[in-house]
């Protein structure tokens, strides 16, 4: 295929399994590339290791990708599709004695490659270390042989890396390195060679585990008569401990992100700037897609290693939590939700405030924990008090503020506060959903009989209000008191208040 001078770029996975965050930083950035340039992104399937592939790799990865936003500007490729391709290109490469037949043994491969390592010296096979006459014999007598990409003898095979610079290699290091299986499958540096080729791909932007790789692949364009793509490797992803990036730092797989409630948007900007940053000493880390499009160019990647950070990633998806339509936040989070407490799908669910529709609740209680959320599972884990009643309490706090009858007397006066003010408190202010501020009035209505009683008793009001929230939600951390009740509702909130008392006097008795 003729070279065009609009670019184009692709991403090719081996669908062996889950996508990895740096495969997909690797996409990303050839994503990026291809819109900020006006080129064009695809995708590549690299499916021929047939023991290896699987279907739901494929998919997952499909997912994955479509899931980020990185779609291809074409159909995608499925490499074990192209297998005529490649064929055809090995022929080209045996008719033109660029690529041969070699029936060496690998006994005596073996036999090579440790005399090289007695004299000290890097093993480099070339066609001359097996006699031809040896050859032929094997030839005729139908023995089994690959193929061998003949490499040039001499001289150096050099190419400048967007991101490493000028990167060399003598080739008689090289050798003639092998580019078909017995069987007349072709390999790796090969297929992808032909694949680029034969997509008109202009610029190869992949992992620097790949450098090796990018000599011998030289070496077969220049044999097709083809000029090389331009090449930029990305450094590796590290984890905190500045080792490989690996299960043990956790999360490691676009799925396990996506399941632990982490947005696509705020994966996509984290992604970017592993290894990558805008030329401003400092710059604002969150960036919209539009901007890091703008912006993204493969001449300001660094050479070194990029860390992830799995808690800056959880303060980025917390900012787009807080940032992003609320619709969006509260459609994944009742989906959550939802998957946890299956009564919540139900068409008989009632939210315990009978003064709010199902809707109106849900919405409520999930804004209370947009501030508190940094992930969208951590919303089922803020909300659970609203769905059951708390089995526990927690132990520093029961003996903090309710470890003795006169504070369990005390919780239970404000039980019987809190049902007086009640019915006053909706007199003076009822609240209604679109109208956030009658809420907040309601609480302080609330409130008001609470703090006087406080000051009359002398008694500092967090000593009321701990263990009311202790009581109705089993934690002394939640949002503001009052309105965790007006969503618990009257009945539920001093249910569990009763409970609650009830609960810490066995205890004392128990002691």
């Amino acid at each position: 295929m003729t070279r065009t001078t609009k670019p184009r770029v692709r991403f090719a996975p081996s669908p062996t399994g889950f996508l990895h965050v740096g495969s997909a930083r690797a996409a990303l950035f050839n994503w990026l590339y291809a819109r900020h340039t006006g080129g064009t992104f695809l995708l590549r399937i690299e499916d021929t290791d047939l023991e290896r592939s699987t279907e739901e790799a494929t998919r997952q990865i499909l997912e994955s990708l479509e899931w980020l936003g990185l779609t291809p500007d074409e159909p995608v490729e499925f490499q074990a599709k192209r297998t005529h391709i490649h064929r055809a290109y090995l022929e080209r490469l045996l008719e033109t004695g660029h690529a041969y037949r070699c029936y060496c043994p690998k006994e005596k491969l073996d036999e090579l490659r440790e005399k090289a390592r007695a004299e000290g010296r890097i093993f480099a096979y070339r066609r001359e270390m097996f006699p031809e006459e040896e050859a032929r014999k094997l030839e005729a007598a139908g023995a089994p042989y690959v193929i061998r990409f003949r490499a040039p003898v001499g001289g150096v095979t050099a190419f400048d890396d967007i991101v490493y610079g000028h990167i060399e290699v003598e080739n008689d290091t090289v050798g003639d390195f092998v580019i078909a299986r017995p069987d007349g499958s072709p390999l790796y540096n090969f297929t992808n060679v032909v694949d680029d080729i034969d997509m008109g791909i202009t610029l190869v932007c992949r992992g620097e585990d790949h450098v090796p790789n990018t000599p011998k692949q030289i070496m077969i364009y220049r044999a097709l008569g083809v000029e090389p793509p331009q090449f930029a490797h990305l450094p590796l992803i590290l984890g905190r401990d500045k080792q490989k990036l690996s299960k043990r730092h956790g999360a490691t797989g676009v799925t396990e992100f996506r399941e632990m409630g982490i947005l696509p948007e705020a994966l996509v900007n984290y992604l970017a700037l592993l290894g990558w940053a805008p030329p401003e000493a400092e710059f604002e880390e969150v960036m919209p897609l539009d901007e890091l499009i703008q912006r993204f160019s493969l001449d300001r990647v660094s050479k070194s290693p990029a860390v992830f950070d799995h808690e800056k990633l959880l303060w980025m998806n917390g900012v787009y939590i807080r940032t992003l339509d609320r619709g969006r936040i509260e459609k994944e989070v009742i989906a959550r939700l939802e998957k946890r407490y299956p009564t919540l799908s139900s068409a008989d669910f009632q939210p315990p405030n009978p003064a709010l529709t199902r809707d109106e609740w849900l919405k409520g209680i999930i804004g209370l924990a947009i501030e508190r959320s940094r992930t969208l599972n951590d919303f089922v884990d803020q909300l659970a008090y609203f769905f059951e009643p708390p089995t526990s309490y927690e132990e520093k706090a029961v003996k903090k503020f309710l470890g003795s009858e006169e504070q369990i007397s005390q919780l239970e006066q404000t039980g019987a506060l809190l049902a007086e003010a009640w019915a006053s408190a909706a007199a003076e202010a009822t609240p209604q959903p679109d109208k956030p501020e009658s809420l907040e009035q309601w609480c302080e209505a609330m409130e008001k009989p609470l703090r006087e009683w406080s000051e009359k008793a002398g008694i500092k009001f967090s000593n009321i209000a701990q263990p009311v929230r202790l009581a109705v939600t089993g934690r002394t951390a939640s949002p503001p008191l009052f309105h965790v009740l007006w969503y618990l509702g009257r009945d539920e909130a001093l249910a569990r208040i009763r409970k609650c008392a009830e609960w810490s006097r066995s205890q004392l008795t128990a002691s």
